[in-house]
């Protein structure tokens, strides 16, 4: 059987469009000129200074010189802190606490720490003489000292606290934040935002007749006042019977009042009563606040030093010679910081 030869087969080649043209790029070095753009867009300079040079030695020299331009042989050693003393330094410094002001609405709590802060020099007599004559002109004269924390013109009108108010006083070893709640029912919840910030409350109490007895039955503000703030975590209380002078400083008064208090927050809110302390005063004469009157130097209730004291204040006294106590500055001065964690 006879096999033709075959014929060598021409492949054919494909026809491509113009978009299916692909275009690869060989492995060759760039041109010497592109090298160069790149090297210099990464700061690297041209090729002959990108070479890899030999890395410097990171041992340090005894010749190496500090940024000042010393070397670093003639460097002084870092100053050496003494413990002991910078320990001594830190403990003589005065400690912070947080003081909450509570009571019964009109017991005189924004008046009392007012003249306080009057007293201690944390107010200006220029103020307090601007007060007094605003609170004259709306027939509100014995609020000038109460201005001081109740700034809000609604507060002044109203003659009530209606917020916290904040400041700031020291006294010898303590540095306080002043927290002044109101009293009023209707804004136990501002009062109880302050307590709940408090390391220390001042429960401030009306000795006049019939002001004790309203505050402290089931209706007054004393009672839950006082185991709000036990339960807010509140355990040294300083109870300042205040605006005893209307009672011509009685001392049967004042025992009465103590004894009541005592029995209630001691068995009832559960404080301790060695964490207890009952400091007699006036709020608006300042008597026993920071100082206790004398001859020749009668608290007398105004900003005016020489103003006329009138006979009523001056018989304080003979009427509280039988106290004997600290004042109300001295026993805050001694409350102790809470442990914090």
């Amino acid at each position: 059987m006879c096999i033709a030869p075959s014929k060598p087969s021409t492949l054919s080649t494909p026809q491509h469009h113009d978009d299916d043209i692909v275009e690869f790029l060989d492995d060759d070095e760039p041109p010497a000129s592109q090298l160069t753009f790149d090297l210099a867009a990464m700061n690297f300079g041209s090729p002959a200074k990108a070479a890899i040079k030999p890395v410097k030695s990171l041992a340090p020299s005894s010749s190496a010189k500090s940024p000042t331009g010393r070397t670093k042989s003639t460097l002084r050693a870092g100053k050496r802190i003494d413990v002991v003393s910078e320990y001594q330094k830190r403990s003589a410094e005065k400690e912070s606490l947080n003081l909450v002001v509570i009571g019964h609405v009109d017991a005189g709590k924004s008046t009392l720490m007012g003249h306080l802060l009057y007293l201690q020099g944390e107010v200006t007599e220029k103020v307090i003489r601007k007060h007094e004559r605003d609170a004259q002109r709306i027939g509100k004269g014995s609020f000038a000292f109460a201005w001081v924390l109740d700034e809000t013109g609604e507060e002044r009108e109203r003659g009530i606290t209606m917020d916290v108010g904040v400041t700031k006083f020291e006294t010898d070893h303590r540095r306080f934040t002043l927290l002044d709640a109101p009293g009023h029912r209707d804004f136990i919840p501002n009062m109880i935002s302050g307590t709940a910030q408090a390391d220390v409350a001042i429960l401030v109490i009306d000795a006049t007749t019939g002001e004790f007895e309203a505050g402290f039955l089931a209706n007054g503000q004393t009672k839950e006042h006082a185991l709000l703030a036990r339960s807010l975590g509140v355990q040294q209380l300083v109870i300042a019977i205040n605006k005893l002078d209307v009672v011509g400083w009685s001392e049967a008064r004042f025992l009465e009042i103590s004894e009541k208090l005592q029995e209630f927050l001691v068995k009832e809110a559960h404080f301790r009563e060695q964490n207890l302390t009952f400091i007699p005063c006036s709020g608006f004469t300042g008597e026993n606040l920071v100082r206790r009157s004398k001859k020749g130097s009668i608290c007398n209730g105004s900003a005016v030093s020489s103003a006329t004291v009138d006979a009523t204040v001056a018989r304080v006294l003979e009427e509280f010679e039988w106290y004997k106590g600290p004042t109300l500055i001295q026993t805050i001065d001694q409350l102790e910081a809470p442990p914090r964690a």
